[in-house]
């Protein structure tokens, strides 16, 4: 079983790598109208060997309080939404099994994952060899995206990003949003390796990914791509400045750094012009224009227009429009019975028909509906614990966290908590929240070793 532990957790980083792969694969079958279930039946596969790696290391771990633990959250994580499956299958007004059944399996996705590389992480380390693996692979994957964004660019091959305008490209994945979460969780972990690896100025090569990176999500047109690669670049500049003022480090380094961080950010603001991201807001500008002088005439607009048009432009822009679909699924819980409250609406709250279904875009607020006000606590204490955890320690060790490891760290789980807000698509999303979960993982490994040695881990970081 020792064995079968250690090989798993190798898989479990080099899965990292492959992500992108099969979201590409998934992306271009997608195009061609063929089955998407080739990325969702790999996803499924790994997640069901997640499981057996997760009670076969519990198992041998001698720590029992701790996996008893563990094993009775997923119990009652599995007891909650097996009732609220049957009370919406009782209380909904159109119940549909495999609509229910892929959301809830989704959902179970992040929990499994985050549990099980906290524990792959720990294996690896024990084992000496865990720098050789993290975060080299998410460097590796994000350079796969990078190279697939410009190869179909420059090919005219990529896919809009927003198809009723054509505006934006994914290249060949097919869901801009959650391409645009990847980008946004993972950039600072690129950015950390890069800077790491430049500790040898005959190494300036590795920047050069970090700028194919910022074009790609230049290219993809969000803001959320748009907003994560300025917070992870300011994140590293002011990682440097304060490693400057503070005297640690190489002087020579350092200002290297400091010079192409100012330099990056001077890059983004020159493109910016010129890239999909600064159309958007005016087209958004131009749209509700349009829509006004569609109320006056005859034919009007339906109650959703009506909605958009009155909700103040500036947050109707930040959230694409979201906040309408809050409020009809917000009605519809409003009207839910007591059971529906506490253990939620399933997929979608209440539809008639399946193409009325509409999520909300908003991560906590599509698992507050789905899981009711019991079921969503119980299904984000995992998030809500890391997250006091890490803010905790942040501040309580605050002069060690300005190494370019903690700060891109950092930078990561806030554009991951950030991200699940503001673009959705992140917490309940499998091939979003692995990039997550890795990185909330990692910080969470770190920081328990932090306290629990009084010391960070130094080898915990990039190691040659």
């Amino acid at each position: 079983m020792q064995s079968f532990i250690k090989k798993y957790s190798i898989f479990l980083m080099l899965y990292i790598v492959f992500q992108p792969v099969l979201d590409a694969i998934t992306g271009v079958m997608a195009k061609e109208h063929m089955s998407v279930t080739f990325g969702v039946f790999v996803r499924l596969i790994v997640m069901a060997v997640t499981v057996v790696f997760l009670i076969m290391y519990l198992l041998l771990n001698r720590n029992t309080k701790k996996g008893f633990m563990i094993i009775g959250y997923f119990v009652i994580l599995a007891l909650v939404a097996a009732i609220s499956m049957f009370v919406n299958y009782k209380q909904k007004v159109l119940f549909v099994p495999s609509l229910e059944l892929t959301t809830l399996a989704k959902s179970m996705y992040y929990p499994i994952m985050l549990f099980a590389y906290f524990f792959a992480f720990e294996e690896l380390h024990r084992d000496g060899i865990l720098n050789k693996y993290f975060p080299k692979v998410v460097f590796y994957a994000v350079n796969i995206i990078s190279v697939v964004m410009i190869i179909a660019h420059f090919t005219h091959s990529s896919f809009s990003s927003y198809s009723y305008y054509n505006l934006g490209e994914s290249g060949w994945f097919y869901a801009a949003n959650e391409l645009s979460a990847i980008v946004s969780i993972s950039f600072p972990i690129l950015v950390w390796y890069a800077t790491d690896k430049l500790s040898n100025a005959k190494r300036w090569y590795y920047w050069i990914s970090v700028v194919l990176a910022v074009y790609s999500a230049l290219l993809i047109g969000t803001k959320g791509a748009f907003i994560a690669i300025i917070f992870g670049t300011v994140m590293g500049l002011l990682a440097a400045l304060v490693q400057r003022i503070q005297r640690k480090g190489n002087p020579k380094h350092l200002n290297g750094m400091i010079v192409l961080m100012i330099a990056t950010l001077v890059g983004i603001g020159v493109a910016y012009p010129m890239m999909a991201v600064a159309k958007t807001q005016n087209l958004h500008e131009e749209m509700i224009k349009y829509k006004k002088e569609r109320a006056k005439t005859k034919k009007g607009l339906n109650k959703d227009q009506e909605k958009y048009v009155q909700t103040n432009k500036y947050v109707s822009y930040i959230f694409s429009g979201r906040t309408i679909y809050f409020e009809n699924a917000s009605h519809n819980f409003a009207k839910a019975t007591p059971a529906q409250k506490i253990f939620g609406m399933g997929y979608a709250t209440s539809f008639k028909k399946v193409k009325h279904a509409k999520l909300v875009e908003m991560d906590y607020v599509d698992i507050l509906f789905q899981f009711g006000f019991l079921g969503a606590i119980i299904y984000m204490l995992p998030l809500i614990y890391s997250f006091i955890y890490l803010l905790i320690l942040f501040f309580r060790r605050f002069g060690s966290m300005w190494s370019f490891k903690w700060a891109m760290l950092v930078a990561s789980v806030l554009l991951g908590f950030g991200m699940a807000l503001l673009t959705g698509h992140v917490i309940e999303a499998p091939s979003v929240s692995i990039y997550f979960v890795t990185s909330l993982a990692f910080a969470m490994y770190n920081a328990k070793l932090f306290v629990k040695n009084k010391k960070d881990p130094v080898e915990l970081d990039v190691i040659e």
